[in-house]
């Protein structure tokens, strides 16, 4: 017979900030995030909940009922963070760890329980060593995961234990949403009168599945070990981090450099050793007077040399201020890619490709990442559709660029800018452009182009001319023809 642990953290997110010594949640302070359009309490300090607060409150009824309340919003990928390492400190419980997330881990126990004197003494001794890490935890055990899993949620008691056996007495008298189940289903099942699962033992899976789908059916099913539902392990993902705790703190930007040098020695030769590389280094700093402080760092393409880590973290450390100094530090590779090694060649091509990945890394470490884009070639004809924007950094490479069997400006103006025609003709003998007045001296089309029919928005029939002006400037001149007035743009310039 198989047994299953469920460990529940129903205070994660604020136990994240407890563990990090923030003072505010000594006092009335609330974890919120945005929940049905408006901004609502998910987790709460002792102090708030003693003054009348609780989850699911809008943060603007929370603030009226209690003034003093601190808020802080959620951060999932922080929270994510926390679960997978406790989900590599649960190895020491079991060796099969599933995650269960947003704040979850499931255990398979079968013949583990023995080495802790028992399934109680070991359920004791994982809350008391989560307790040891500021972290609240109930815990649930029971033939199956859904069992587990909704006794260590719902159960009244922080520990309860279904003996082998006696899974659907255990859940019988639990809520509905001990289940599982979409919010809806629940209001479903609960319009007919059912309130506890117990009630459902009594109706056929049948009638059941007819009512209520077959979701139903095969959740209560896998709970009561109708269907096996065994707990599925995954390897842990490496780490590739290293840490610096200094017997004295350190404020000066030479010592700051030294240290991040060795600790990006230390994980970026742990990458290559197995031929990684990393998109991105996220950097922990703890000063003696205040929370700690991180910064991150990306790569156009997967990088492990210390060098060029610590050339982008340059720039984020001179910002740092540092008064008393630091004496923790922290560097995480992150995105991990397999590291492609390229022979230099004799054209220089790959070099050209390296120093532009470098520029591309550092403009998007000083800039925003957002906000360095490139051009690349588009599939239309359509002279405002030839060409794409792009963010560096999801193309490394230099895109492909091919001969336009067209003759195109050097540059595009779109929209295109309208001129005023001095002298009709087509295209026009003078008109007047950017309050310039030019003279067409030669021209050659028109190149008539269609829309594209397949698009919502194909485009207009428009006709392109090339205008060779008596004062130089190279133009190209739009018109649409069939158009009630006829109206001339300048839709780009050759060089």
């Amino acid at each position: 017979m198989r047994r299953t642990l469920s460990l529940w953290l129903p205070q994660l997110p604020l136990d994240r900030r407890i563990r990090l010594g923030d003072a505010r949640t000594e006092g009335a302070f609330a974890i919120v995030a945005e929940i049905r359009n408006a901004w609502r309490l998910t987790h709460l300090s002792e102090t708030a909940r003693q003054a009348g607060l609780s989850p699911g409150l809008s943060l603007a009824d929370a603030r009226a009922i209690c003034p003093t309340l601190l808020t802080e919003p959620a951060d999932p990928s922080l929270e994510e963070a926390l679960l997978r390492a406790l989900w590599r400190w649960s190895d020491q419980f079991s060796p099969r760890v599933a995650l269960a997330p947003p704040d979850g881990l499931v255990l398979d126990i079968t013949g583990c329980a023995h080495l802790f004197g028992g399934e109680a003494e070991m359920a004791e001794t994982i809350r008391q060593r989560a307790g040891d890490l500021s972290l609240s935890a109930r815990i649930g055990i029971a033939d199956t995961k859904g069992a587990a899993t909704a006794l260590a949620r719902f159960a009244l008691s922080p520990v309860t234990i279904a003996g082998v056996g006696e899974t659907a007495k255990a859940l019988e008298g639990l809520p509905l949403p001990a289940l599982g189940l979409e919010p809806g289903l629940i209001n479903d099942i609960r319009r007919t009168g059912f309130q506890t699962i117990g009630q459902l033992y009594g109706i056929k899976s049948s009638e059941l599945a007819r009512r209520f789908g077959l979701s139903l059916t095969s959740v209560l099913d896998r709970a009561l070990e109708r269907t096996p539902d065994p707990v599925v392990p995954a390897c842990a993902d490496p780490v590739f981090a290293a840490r610096a705790t200094l017997p004295d703190p350190i404020g000066l930007q030479e010592d700051l450099e030294q240290v991040i040098l060795r600790l990006a020695a230390s994980v970026c030769g742990r990458l290559k050793t197995i031929r990684l590389g990393a998109r991105r280094y996220r950097l922990t700093v703890r000063p003696v007077d205040r929370p700690e402080e991180m910064m991150s760092i990306g790569f156009a393409r997967p990088g492990a040399e210390p060098e060029a880590v610590l050339q982008q973290f340059r720039r984020p450390l001179e910002k740092l201020r540092l008064e008393f100094g630091a004496d923790f530090f922290r560097l995480v590779a992150e995105s991990i890619e397999p590291l492609h090694f390229r022979q230099a060649g004799l054209t220089g091509e790959n070099s050209r490709e390296d120093d532009r990945s470098d520029l591309i890394s550092t403009l998007g470490n000083r800039l925003g990442y957002d906000r360095v884009q490139i051009f690349a070639p588009g599939y239309s004809h359509l002279p405002e559709r030839e060409y794409t924007r792009l963010e560096a950094m999801k193309q490394p490479e230099a895109p492909d660029w091919k001969m336009s069997p067209r003759v195109r400006p050097i540059r595009l103006y779109h929209p295109p800018e309208p001129i005023r025609v001095e002298t009709a003709g087509r295209p026009p003998r003078a008109f007047e452009w950017r309050r310039t007045l030019y003279e067409t001296e030669r021209v050659t089309g028109p190149e008539r182009l269609a829309g594209e029919w397949w698009q919502e928005t194909s485009g207009e029939l428009r006709d392109y001319w090339r205008v060779e002006t008596r004062d130089g400037p190279r133009l190209w001149l739009v018109t649409w023809p069939g158009a009630k007035a006829p109206a001339w743009y300048v839709a780009g310039r050759f060089p």
